[in-house]
């Protein structure tokens, strides 16, 4: 909590994001950095993670301009992701934003997209996906860029005040195999970019429309998000399912929610 302001918390409530700065050390974002690289070139072990190219691989596919690392096994059994998952700024922001008791890790995955390609991530919510709402619960992503991130440079943006909208109709998107679309579109002149420095983590909220235009820019993109929910980490379930029409499953027993973490 002692690096989530009230303010920071009031911030959250009205507009369904907020950007914390500074919050990992900048030895922590190399390290990051530096293992996400060696997992995707075999320098280091990738059993437990999804590495390489976030497509299903079809010709259309603009996934294959986008490099994941998702991790498939909880908890995290990588060393250096692990210590991402478990790292106490981090949680305890995401745990104070939810006011909630506990804050579990249920996904994590970094993307990286390299400049000029064609590499948006179409406009989403989250909860669509995860549909923690029908489970009484409620979750955060932490998003972390490892590199500074600007408009032009493929970063996220996010509708401010849409975590108070219902979850809308989403639809596959062509050759994006991996993602849905909002139906309809979204204003996008409402949008707003995240334009952070290494070290510092945009939490939003799990219905907050969100996406990203194609990098423009010279450097690549690297970021990583890490997914809270506010249910006790016994309740949740979780796995990869390659040929999912929503690869990644989640699931929450509505029973766990009794009060109890």
């Amino acid at each position: 909590m002692a690096f989530v302001s009230a303010a920071d918390i009031a911030y959250y409530r009205e507009h369904g994001h907020v950007t914390i700065r500074r919050l990992l050390p900048r030895g922590d974002v190399e390290r990051l950095v530096e293992r996400l690289d060696g997992m995707l070139d075999g320098r280091y072990p990738s059993a437990g993670f999804v590495c390489g190219p976030a497509s299903w691989e079809t010709p259309d596919d603009p996934g294959r301009f986008i490099l994941q690392v998702m991790a498939t096994r909880f908890p995290v059994n990588d060393p250096v992701l692990a210590a991402l998952a478990g790292n106490p700024r981090v949680r305890g922001a995401a745990a104070a934003l939810m006011e909630a008791a506990c804050a579990t890790v249920f996904q994590q995955q970094a993307l990286i997209k390299g400049p000029a390609a064609a590499n948006a991530t179409p406009w989403h919510q989250d909860d669509h996906y995860w549909q923690l709402q029908r489970a009484g619960f409620t979750a955060v992503t932490a998003w972390m860029p490892l590199r500074r991130t600007t408009a032009h440079g493929g970063t996220m943006w996010l509708l401010p005040g849409s975590h108070r909208h219902r979850i809308h109709d989403h639809h596959w998107t062509g050759g994006v195999s991996m993602f849905k679309t909002i139906t309809g579109g979204v204003p996008e002149h409402e949008l707003i970019p995240l334009e952070l420095e290494p070290g510092d983590v945009s939490f939003h909220h799990k219905n907050v429309v969100h996406g990203a235009f194609a990098n423009r820019g010279v450097e690549r993109r690297i970021a990583i998000a890490q997914h809270y929910h506010n249910a006790p980490a016994t309740s949740a379930a979780f796995a990869h399912r390659r040929r999912d029409p929503v690869p990644w499953k989640y699931q929450v027993k509505k029973h766990a929610r009794s009060g109890r973490g």
